[in-house]
């Protein structure tokens, strides 16, 4: 089978499903969060789609080591930066909150930091104090958990094949880009969140972008996210578009690929990652079980926004039908290996509230959820 999708047996980019939570390969830069989590099996089925839809889980970069230092510099120089309207690495632009609403929309007013949160923007170096407890209200409750995310009025995604050379990969991909930057810039400057869009590289494996700030991790067959340098190194042969039978529906896969992707650009821009991976680390020394209950809450909220954000564009340009019912069925999930386990029910369930969530950030708050939907 090609090394499309979101993986599959064999397609792994680290590790397979019976390596599940072992991570990136480590080094300087990148070294992957707790919240890491290698595809999980799938059930036996003739599709091809069902081996490569969305089997592979945030890949978290936070840094160590000599990461720290060019970090800390770059930290520095974006930390007047809220948003970009346009996949770039080297420059920024605030996007008000209006810039792709047509006049007669209303734009939601900028929600307020409530008054019990003790949510602040933090940075690797620099990480947040505070009980388990108090971090794990922070999940709860933080800019990011109420809301609404902006419905773009235009999103323009070219036709593309199932089978994209690198020019119309590039294309398509600059394009779901731009919609997805519109969104998440939209909503980090509604909330005063920074956000710096990542640019898009298609490349071939093994032949690395020498220019690439991440020295490891890089995979034939699944996208290598580059915090440090604001990077998606994007390898020529993946997409779940490439299983699709209709190329009709293949723009629209890639836009979906991209979105699962931008939760780790999220998540690291907000410092989100930051508070997940600092209680994370408490809860390994102290209490194994909620630690692992954590891990699902966390995976569980990345996947269910990311599927809301891909359904904040015209219906055009949105995951299809089909896909959407693939994903949001048991049947095309397996638990995992233990102890990093969601049931089928469970992950479906959270994507199905993403793609009917109407862009409502609270329909995703897994760490307000009842334990029986996060198992």
């Amino acid at each position: 089978m090609s090394s499309s999708g979101w993986g599959g047996p064999g397609n792994e980019p680290q590790g397979g499903p019976g390596q599940q939570g072992s991570g990136q390969p480590g080094g300087p830069y990148g070294t992957p969060s707790p919240g890491w989590q290698s595809p999980p099996p799938r059930r036996g089925r003739s599709w091809a789609l069902l081996a490569v839809a969305f089997s592979c889980v945030l890949a978290l970069l936070l840094v160590v080591g000599g990461g720290i230092t060019y970090l800390a510099l770059r930290q520095n120089a974006d930390e007047s930066s809220v948003a970009t309207g346009s996949p770039s690495t080297s420059t920024t632009e605030d996007v008000s909150p209006s810039d792709d609403a047509s006049p007669d929309e209303e734009v939601p007013p900028t929600p307020e930091k409530s008054e019990t949160s003790s949510f602040e923007v933090v940075v690797p170096y620099d990480p947040p104090t505070g009980t388990v407890d108090e971090l794990w209200d922070v999940m709860a409750d933080n800019p990011l958990s109420e809301g609404s995310l902006p419905a773009l009025s235009t999103c323009e995604l070219p036709a593309t094949p199932t089978e994209p050379d690198d020019a119309e990969l590039q294309a398509v991909l600059d394009a779901a880009s731009t919609c997805l930057n519109q969104v998440w810039a939209t909503a980090s400057s509604d909330r005063g969140l920074p956000w710096t869009s990542p640019e898009i590289v298609v490349y071939h494996h093994p032949d690395v972008p020498k220019e690439a700030t991440c020295s490891d991790g890089f995979a034939a067959d699944f996208p290598r996210v580059c915090n440090l340098d604001s990077t998606i190194y994007w390898p020529d042969g993946y997409g779940t578009g490439r299983d699709l039978e209709d190329a009709a529906d293949v723009p629209a896969a890639y836009l979906w690929d991209l979105s699962y992707l931008y939760m780790n650009t999220v998540t690291w821009n907000s410092s989100l990652a930051v508070y997940y991976g600092t209680m994370s680390t408490q809860l390994e020394e102290t209490d194994d079980e909620r630690h692992d209950e954590a891990w699902r809450r966390y995976n569980l909220q990345n996947q269910c926004l990311a599927s809301a954000a891909s359904m904040q564009v015209p219906s055009a340009a949105e995951p299809s039908k089909q896909l959407r019912d693939i994903l949001t069925s048991p049947d095309t999930w397996e638990a995992g290996q233990p102890p990093k386990t969601i049931t089928p029910e469970n992950r479906a369930l959270w994507i199905q509230r993403g793609f009917e969530a109407d862009g409502d950030l609270s329909a995703c708050n897994t760490w307000t959820a009842d334990l029986e939907q996060v198992t």
